[in-house]
């Protein structure tokens, strides 16, 4: 059954605080990486999944330019809604991962932003993204870096381990529950996907101060992922975060700390190439 005009558009409100959120501080720094390890030209047609809120599907369409032509793809309403009012220029879609309506080797570039471990099944997602490219080009992946290399999210994950509940713990721990090398080896090579090219990378994420740090996850990741806290606890979990996290506070009042994160491009062969090196 369609979602009614009123749960959409609450879906938008959430997809507008996670957007200003976590859009600028944690999602853009990466959108440059993932676009240039894709090879993406000037008259490409290029597949965005999961896109969400639209911005990496904004920028790409900026490369391929007039003559090229990208598609947002989101299973969420709310995003494609947020999305739809950035660009008309672009075909903004609800669809699954999984299930990808479109035909074999349609796309000269398909690229999935922080998507990857949000799946039921991540490798029929990939499966199905590497179906969609066309040989000789690019599917690539990116992926947030184990928790064990990210110090400040690690501590506000033990934070809501001791503040709320280890359930708000580990949904916090979602996000990057898929960045070790080798999960990340096994999920492409469960997909059938060995030709791949893989990279760790790491870009400073920045928040005006340890509240809007704690505001980040608390209005921005845990309403898109269907959770609210009370008052009571957004009032203990930010006293915590104010104590618990000040090393990491600058002068100014600023955070700034290192996110790693997994880079995974995937070039697609013929059968007939497939043991033999391709020329880029």
């Amino acid at each position: 059954m369609a979602m009614d005009a009123i749960s959409v558009k609450a879906l938008e409100m959430v997809a507008r605080e996670y957007d200003a959120r976590l859009g600028p501080t944690l999602l853009a720094p990466w959108i440059s990486h993932t676009i240039d390890a894709a090879h993406v030209k000037p008259g490409d047609q290029v597949l965005d999944v999961a896109c969400g809120p639209g911005e990496l599907t904004l920028q790409t369409a900026r490369r391929t330019g007039a003559a090229g032509h990208v598609t947002g793809l989101d299973l969420n309403p709310g995003m494609l809604a947020l999305a739809r009012t950035k660009s008309s220029h672009i075909t903004w879609l609800e669809g699954d991962a999984e299930t990808l309506p479109f035909a074999d080797n349609q796309f000269d570039a398909v690229i999935c932003q922080f998507g990857l471990m949000l799946f039921p099944d991540p490798a029929k997602a990939l499966r199905e993204m590497y179906r969609v490219v066309a040989h000789h080009r690019h599917l690539v992946v990116a992926v947030f870096g184990d928790l064990a290399e990210q110090p400040v999210y690690r501590a506000l994950a033990e934070i809501y381990d001791d503040v709320v509940s280890d359930t708000m713990g580990n949904l916090l721990r979602v996000p990057f529950s898929m960045g070790s090398a080798d999960r990340l080896n096994r999920v492409f090579s469960s997909a059938g996907i060995h030709d791949t090219e893989h990279v760790r990378l790491e870009e400073a994420a920045i928040f005006a101060s340890l509240k809007e740090l704690a505001l980040a996850d608390i209005e921005g990741w845990f309403p898109f992922a269907g959770v609210t806290l009370t008052p009571a606890q957004v009032e203990a979990v930010i006293a915590e975060v104010q104590s618990g996290l000040a090393p990491f506070q600058r002068a100014d009042g600023t955070i700034h700390f290192p996110v790693s994160v997994h880079l995974v491009t995937a070039t697609k062969r013929t059968a007939s190439e497939a043991h033999r090196p391709l020329a880029i």
